[in-house]
């Protein structure tokens, strides 16, 4: 370690900025895909003779794809470059985009979307972090709330820009501006960043030297292995808990833009609307780790469901004011989804985080996963976006139920107890 930070220190984050930078255009990708088709369903559907509810569900079979690309990177990332496996992943995110917007076949379609958004998740949710530990091993928490600002700010403004690019030039021009904005990033990561800060010549934190590597590593004396992980309910309780506020806000985002036209909002007012609820989650991100810091993820989290079950009732009153108190709750709700898992694994799991969330996060994502299709099923059936939102009330209600009641706080530190005792 000593040879690692004998260097000259630079102060302040110098280029660490960058990779902060490339970061937020990391998770913008990560999160375009999915966003975009809010009106690219619409769209492709009429333009196509596509049925919009069934290319809505393919975002579903995208988000599985999501926490395969995820295992298979990650353990890539392990053994190889995160920066080249990142390169790599955008030339085939161009490539599957493209075919987004030139393919008349469904698919075709169905299988550039399962690849656009599993490659981008993993660009942004697990190659990205890797690079993020080396340069700020300790600040993690405060990087990761800037860099994932992102998310809200793309789910907020795609319907816009693809909107716009679609007018501009059709099914291609569509996707034009994601596309852009990846090869952006990918070049902004080729030319001006380095994996390791000390090869830049700066030292992790601002100066700040890392006393050991041990929170960047899979804790290999750890009694929580795969198996164990598993065989554990409260694993499977905070999971599905958890998950349930990633279904809410990942369907809840693919059936906004459709749900405002239908109360009666045009597209352009539904758009603004759009942007707002991405505006709005920006500082909701950052509102949720302000919380987390005074009182701990354990409550903060339930914020969430709190927030998620004011935003389906005000949206159903159907006026504007209570579109837009639904629109700022959304925001909350986004920005605590994303952030709730890993601050919990690090309560529940201290030393042994690695362990727990590279469990607990796929599952999450399965659980997540189905939130497009939960949401699509309800419209099939009921032909309206009403009955969806509030099912989407009675899904917060029921997770927040699982949280309170069945979600142990402390089941990490008992069981390693139960354990040491029987040694």
């Amino acid at each position: 370690m000593e040879g690692f930070f004998v260097m000259e220190k630079k102060k302040g984050f110098g280029k660490g900025w960058l990779l902060i930078i490339y970061g937020f255009l990391g998770y913008f990708t990560a999160t375009a895909v999915g966003s975009a088709m809010n009106a690219a369903a619409g769209t492709l559907a009429e333009l196509r003779g596509w049925q919009a509810a069934v290319l809505t569900s393919l975002i579903s079979l995208g988000s599985l794809a999501n926490i395969v690309a995820c295992f298979v990177l990650g353990k890539l990332a392990a053994r190889r470059s995160a920066k080249t496996l990142s390169i790599i992943c955008f030339v085939i995110y161009v490539v599957v985009m493209v075919g987004l917007g030139l393919t008349t076949n469904l698919a075709v379609f169905a299988i550039c979307l399962i690849l656009a958004n599993g490659i981008s998740c993993g660009i942004g949710y697990q190659l990205g972090p890797v690079m993020f530990s080396k340069w700020f091993p300790k600040r993690k928490g405060i990087v990761m709330g800037i860099v994932t600002m992102g998310i809200p700010l793309c789910a907020g403004v795609a319907t816009m820009i693809y909107q716009r690019g679609y007018e501009a030039g059709g099914s291609l021009g569509g996707f034009m501006p994601f596309i852009a904005i990846a090869i952006v990033a990918c070049l902004l990561l080729c030319l001006f960043i380095k994996e390791n800060p000390a090869d830049a010549g700066y030292t992790p934190d601002n100066g700040v030297e890392v006393e050991g590597e041990s929170e960047q590593k899979v804790n290999v004396e750890s009694i929580w292995t795969t198996s164990k992980l598993l065989k554990t309910p409260q694993v499977w309780a905070h999971s599905i808990a958890l998950g349930f506020q990633l279904l809410f806000a990942s369907g809840l985002m693919v059936q906004l833009f459709p749900r405002l036209l239908e109360i009666g909002f045009d597209p352009g007012t539904a758009g603004v609307m759009m942007l707002a609820s991405g505006l709005l989650a920006l500082p909701g991100s950052y509102l949720c780790g302000v919380i987390d810091s005074k009182i701990g993820a354990r409550k903060a989290a339930i914020t969430s469901y709190v927030f998620g079950m004011i935003a389906m009732a005000a949206n159903l009153t159907g006026t504007t004011v209570g579109v837009w108190i639904s629109l700022v709750c959304i925001g909350m709700v986004v920005g605590g989804a994303a952030n709730w898992p890993a601050s919990l694994c690090v309560e529940e799991f201290g030393e042994s985080f690695a362990n727990g969330y590279g469990i607990i996060q796929p599952m999450i994502q399965c659980v997540g996963a189905v939130g497009p299709a939960f949401f699509a099923l309800f419209y099939g059936l009921t032909g309206s976006y009403r009955i969806p939102y509030i099912c989407g009330g009675i899904l917060m209600l029921v997770g927040l139920l699982i949280y309170l009641l069945v979600c142990k706080p402390g089941f990490v530190k008992e069981e390693e107890a139960r354990l040491a005792l029987k040694r």
